[in-house]
């Protein structure tokens, strides 16, 4: 399948770099890296993620990336089977809360059913 990246899950790979990078910039590095291997092991394994529980759509999947006990972001994605395509259309911390972004961004309310 081919994985597209949304501009919004650029925007949040980004944040969450930037963020990291200031307590250090390895780990930044290191977790960029993690994520952007997760969405590229996307094209081969498009099942792995789970049910997003916040939408009721079964086609919008999510993978997590766990660092560590107190550390875990979302890969969000939704599989479009008819057509063999992957959109991941956003990346987030898994403390943040999802429910908030969905109402505060017109996107994705033009985007989702819930």
């Amino acid at each position: 399948m081919k994985v597209i990246v949304e501009n919004l899950a650029k925007k949040g790979l980004n944040d969450i770099f930037y963020y990291n990078m200031q307590y250090s910039l390895k780990n930044a590095i290191n977790i960029d890296y993690t994520i952007t291997e997760y969405i590229k092991n996307l094209a081969n394994s498009p099942y792995i993620g789970r049910y997003i529980p916040e939408i009721s759509d079964k086609h919008f999947r999510e993978v997590i990336y766990r660092k560590n006990l107190k550390s875990a972001y979302r890969i969000m994605y939704y599989i479009y089977d008819y057509q063999d395509i992957i959109r991941v259309f956003n990346i987030m911390n898994s403390k943040q809360d999802f429910n908030h972004i969905l109402t505060m961004h017109n996107y994705f309310q033009n985007y989702f059913e819930i």
